[in-house]
């Protein structure tokens, strides 16, 4: 691991595992001499960005001005704050830097992207690794979720989907929760998802779930309806949760998706999927940072 990385100051050993997962489930998503094309918020550090090129799924060459040239792989960058957005635009050359929020970005430019006349689609990961509150974004995470599968499937692109976020119970909207909670109850009453039922009705109630599990569990839900939709397998898929001991809570399901087309029935790819949203949730807290 980089000094950079090392360094940075909200940065700890849990987050650094679970940017080594991010490399880890890249590498088995991309095929032979396939280069990396990848949708992230790097923030200014571009903690990820420089283990990416640490580990060979990216490269650069730096200017004599600092900037980076990129040399492999497709970069495309997200940020809000306009004054980071223009740090990184002007460090990060040959990326796509885009100053929008991601869900207005895929909201605005539906069209273009479904017909093909965009430089952003298709990308081999999608790496949504928020810092704030995931219920108050003006486009809701399912929609983000809706349009990103139905992007991907359109070039029929295998990718791996991480996203990030941190507990905020208190602060997250009633619409939300209860999305999360119907997500869970449609699925207790849905005949094709039996499994999911019943290993649910083994461990669980949902009245009295906890907001670590109904925030895992529930969004993952919300993916695998929107994969299965558009004819994508789940093939790897691990959930954490990290933080504590003074340290923010965070969130973080990391999932790899092959497109297999519609020779199988979304309701058999779902079927066969959904359960995996109530695999293990490995809690980093328990674990030294050391």
């Amino acid at each position: 691991m980089s000094e950079i990385i090392q360094d940075y100051l909200h940065n700890s050993a849990h987050k650094n595992f679970i940017r080594n997962k991010w490399v880890e489930f890249i590498q088995d998503v991309l095929t032979e001499n396939e280069e990396l094309g990848i949708i992230t918020f790097p923030a200014e550090e571009m903690q990820d960005l420089i283990l990416f090129k640490e580990t060979g799924l990216i490269d650069w060459e730096e200017t004599e001005t600092g900037g980076f040239n990129i040399t492999k792989g497709k970069v495309i960058c997200f940020e809000k704050n306009t004054t980071i957005f223009m740090k990184l635009r002007t460090k990060l050359i040959g990326a796509v830097v885009e100053t929008t929020e991601i869900g207005a970005y895929l909201r605005i430019n539906h069209h273009r992207i479904m017909s093909g006349n965009q430089g952003v689609f298709p990308v081999n990961a999608i790496n949504l690794d928020y810092d704030g509150n995931l219920s108050l974004n003006k486009v809701p995470i399912q929609e983000k979720i809706d349009l990103i599968f139905k992007f991907q499937a359109y070039h029929t692109q295998n990718f791996s989907l991480f996203i990030t976020w941190p507990e905020t119970e208190t602060e997250d909207t009633a619409d939300y929760k209860a999305l999360l909670r119907q997500t869970i109850a449609n699925n207790l009453e849905d005949p094709s998802a039996t499994s999911f039922r019943d290993r649910f009705l083994e461990n669980y109630e949902l009245e009295e779930l906890n907001y670590d599990n109904l925030s895992i569990i529930g969004l993952t839900k919300l993916i695998f309806r929107n994969s299965s939709n558009t004819y994508f397998k789940l093939v790897k898929h691990e959930f954490y949760v990290y933080g504590g001991n003074g340290r923010r809570k965070m969130y973080s399901i990391l999932l790899n998706f092959e497109f297999i087309g519609n020779g199988t029935s979304q309701n058999t790819i779902y079927s066969q999927d959904v359960a995996s949203a109530l695999s293990e949730i490995e809690i980093l807290q328990n674990q030294p940072e050391a």
